[in-house]
């Protein structure tokens, strides 16, 4: 029972690659589609095969009986269904589809991908549903009345992802138009990709002032050292890091006194991924996710050190998009091992019997 169930899994993977090069040749890979007789699928309906069903049977029954009337209620439903292939046609390729670039977002949580419908208006009313193939259609789904707008913007709701580099998945757009008896549909690939970056968690913050173990701040809640500028000596107050009391007038008697720094945003720090051994990896790219996001809210320079990556300490938003790039796409070092082993293995193997897969990068 096994081998059957396994053998039909290989098959429906076969087919379903064949069916995917087939749509990537016929409907090929666009940001802006306008549909047409080459990228447009139109079949009846449920409902439109049970229409034709009655015409066949009415059909045998006028001509067996050789009642005219019957004949002739036959050859009008047969003029509607005819008619009502037209119209779903005509009605479905007057839309022109544009993809938007998508949003970067953070894992588990739901991602859109804008779309632009544009539309001629020859034919009014209907509603386009676009879905994500061979995805949940019920949760995915995003319909769309043509009925009042020339060109309307909407965002379609795409599965969630964990963190990565994922290429847009192919969106599935149908209408039915003209009395419901005819599916018109086709099969769109966007050519976006996005990253999604790993989820937030909240946690204790490690801050150097270089990439070496001289610890800079001890945790989210407390003050940041801000400059070396010394502005001059003040009564040392609880709230007060310890490593900013002056110790040599401490040992001189003279009481527990402060150091007080003048402020300045010039603070340059790094997070390190060493200093979250504890945690496994997953949860400290979360950490780090968060401390990147705060960092960058509180306009501190920090620098991001991965092991096999770093980022010089910086700040704005490119510097921010970059750090959330590199914990979205890190690696584990013994899963890189595993991956070039594969890679080693696979490139002695003879062409023939190659198997070719898409990898992604860091870099779309």
């Amino acid at each position: 029972m096994n081998v059957i169930k396994r053998n039909w899994q290989l098959i429906s993977k076969w087919i379903l690659a064949k069916q995917h090069n087939w749509l990537q040749k016929r409907v090929p890979s666009k940001n802006i589609i306008k549909l047409n007789i080459n990228n447009t699928f139109v079949l009846p309906s449920s409902f439109g095969w049970s229409c034709i069903g009655i015409i066949i049977c009415l059909f045998v029954l006028g001509t067996n009986f050789q009642n005219n009337i019957i004949l002739l209620l036959c050859y009008f439903l047969l003029a509607m269904v005819l008619l009502a292939v037209f119209h779903s046609y005509f009605f479905f390729i007057q839309h022109e589809i544009v993809f938007l670039d998508i949003a970067p977002d953070f894992e588990n949580r739901q991602p859109y991908l804008p779309i632009q419908i544009n539309s001629t208006l020859d034919y009014k009313g209907g509603t386009l549903i676009f879905s994500v193939d061979n995805g949940p259609s019920l949760k995915n789904v995003k319909q769309h009345n043509t009925q009042q707008f020339k060109s309307q913007s909407i965002k379609m709701p795409l599965p969630k992802y964990k963190r990565g580099f994922y290429k847009c998945p192919t969106i599935k757009l149908v209408a039915t138009y003209g009395f419901g008896l005819f599916k018109c549909w086709t099969h769109l690939s966007p050519k976006l990709h996005f990253y999604v970056y790993p989820a937030m968690q909240k946690s204790a913050m490690n801050l150097f002032r270089t990439n070496s173990d001289a610890q800079l701040a001890h945790s989210s809640d407390s003050q940041y050292v801000i400059s070396d500028d010394l502005q001059g000596i003040r009564e040392h107050q609880v709230t007060d890091p310890i490593h900013h009391v002056s110790w040599k007038h401490v040992a001189k008697g003279q009481g527990m006194l402060t150091k007080d720094f003048s402020e300045s945003k010039g603070v340059s720090g790094w997070l390190r991924l060493q200093d979250l051994s504890h945690l496994d990896t997953e949860q400290a790219l979360r950490c780090l996710c968060y401390h990147v996001q705060q960092l960058d809210k509180d306009q501190v320079q920090f620098g991001l050190d991965l092991g096999s990556t770093k980022i010089l300490p910086q700040e704005g938003q490119a510097h921010l998009h970059k750090c959330l790039v590199q914990l979205a796409m890190y690696t584990p070092y013994h899963k890189r091992s595993e991956r070039d082993e594969l890679s080693e293995k696979s490139n002695t193997k003879p062409v023939s019997a190659r198997l070719v897969t898409k990898i992604s990068g860091n870099e779309p």
